[in-house]
């Protein structure tokens, strides 16, 4: 089985600042984040309640079942917990920049690794988990077989469309395509995305038979139930087996929440609920 060290998703180039303003956090709360901090400075507002609140940024594969878990942490704990995501390249890129305004970060292993080999980690990592590379079609369409290579180049060629990201494992399958000499013949049913989750709402809201995508597992079945599904995960042979970790940053002021939190991550309830989003 093949591990590779980048991210299930490539920084873009947009103009997104890990500043983390209020601004933007907020947004990120409107988006999922399961409970709002106290105050208007955050979690980090000296002189704040006895109990402060936490941030959490999260990479996206590993968002789904971190949401939950830190709602369920918040409500057995009493400490608010706000839950934003990036891109794993940008939260590496900004963490060692020191301006990565949270307390805790949940990257792939070998960009926590750089971030704490610079001095700004305050903790040892928690082990969170693997997210693996699957196939997704719509609810509407037969499930392709890709349980082989052989299966999985029958699959890719009878496909109407090809959906990739352009994200290092978009770029990984890609090659996978040129080495099962299927490049010319997928080219003209290529379509590539930016993010797996305008992949995933391409395929929801484009009906027809023979679309397949490619993705995280865990950015894949959040789709249950919205007209995507996970078909199966590719062979091991091309298979990319990302884990993920999470620690305190040096900057936090709620170094002691932030343990509570990492020791909560580690409990079979926390667990539970990374393996419902995909995260092995």
């Amino acid at each position: 089985m093949t591990s590779r060290t980048s991210d299930h998703e490539r920084a873009e180039n947009s103009q997104f600042q890990l500043a983390m303003s209020r601004r933007g956090l907020l947004a990120a709360a409107a988006a999922g984040a399961m409970s709002a901090l106290p105050g208007p400075a955050g979690a980090q507002q000296a002189g704040g309640p006895a109990r402060k609140g936490l941030k959490v940024l999260s990479a996206g594969s590993t968002l789904y079942g971190l949401r939950p878990a830190a709602a369920q942490f918040s409500r057995e704990s009493g400490i608010p917990v706000l839950v934003a995501t990036d891109h794993g390249h940008n939260i590496e890129k900004f963490t060692l920049a020191g301006t990565a305004d949270a307390d805790v970060v949940m990257i792939p292993n070998a960009m926590l690794a750089k971030v704490t080999a610079a001095g700004m980690v305050g903790s040892d990592p928690v082990a969170i988990g693997a997210v693996r590379i699957g196939a997704a079609v719509r609810n509407d369409a037969p499930r392709p077989d890709i349980t082989t290579m052989d299966a999985l180049r029958r699959s890719i060629a009878s496909a109407n469309s090809v959906l990739l990201t352009l994200a290092p494992t978009g770029d990984h399958l890609l090659q996978v395509i040129e080495r099962l000499g299927l490049a010319s013949a997928v080219a003209p049913k290529l379509k590539r995305f930016d993010t797996a989750t305008l992949l995933n709402k391409h395929l929801s809201e484009n009906p027809g038979p023979g679309a397949l995508g490619f993705g995280p597992t865990t950015e894949i079945l959040t789709w249950r139930g919205k007209g995507v599904t996970l078909a199966g995960v590719v062979p091991d042979e091309i298979q990319i087996v990302l884990p993920y970790q999470a620690a305190i940053l040096k900057r936090t002021q709620a170094n002691e929440e932030a343990r509570s939190l990492l020791a909560f991550l580690t409990t079979p309830a926390a667990r539970k609920h990374f393996l419902d989003s995909g995260v092995e």
